[in-house]
């Protein structure tokens, strides 16, 4: 193995290790972080008493959701001003996705 081959691998390994790390660390503050920004009282009633397709009335709780959560604010603050490549958004995007799947999960 030559000297290039050998950099280009600890630099692999390395990012593979920083990249779980990550992956870790947000899995294991968003199950922490639960219940970071829950239904309304009015909303979570709406929910249970409605059966059947509702797509308009659910896109809207959606909307409503991603607005008065800190956490999407969040997430769109750190896409639009920190990040350039499409690289790395597609990674941001993709963990916060995972995070946000997990808090829901952890959730219900």
């Amino acid at each position: 193995m030559t000297l290039s081959s050998r950099v280009l691998c600890a630099m692999a390994t390395r990012r593979t290790a920083t990249l779980t790390l990550l992956l870790l660390a947000a899995f294991m503050l968003s199950a922490a972080q639960a219940l970071a920004h829950n239904v309304t009282e009015g909303d979570a009633g709406y929910i249970q008493e409605v059966w059947g397709v509702n797509l308009i009335p659910f896109m809207y709780l959606g909307a409503k959701h991603m607005v008065t959560g800190y956490d999407h604010i969040l997430f769109l603050l750190g896409v639009v001003f920190f990040l350039y490549r499409m690289k790395d958004v597609a990674i941001y995007v993709s963990l916060f996705a995972i995070g946000h799947s997990t808090t829901m999960l952890a959730g219900v």
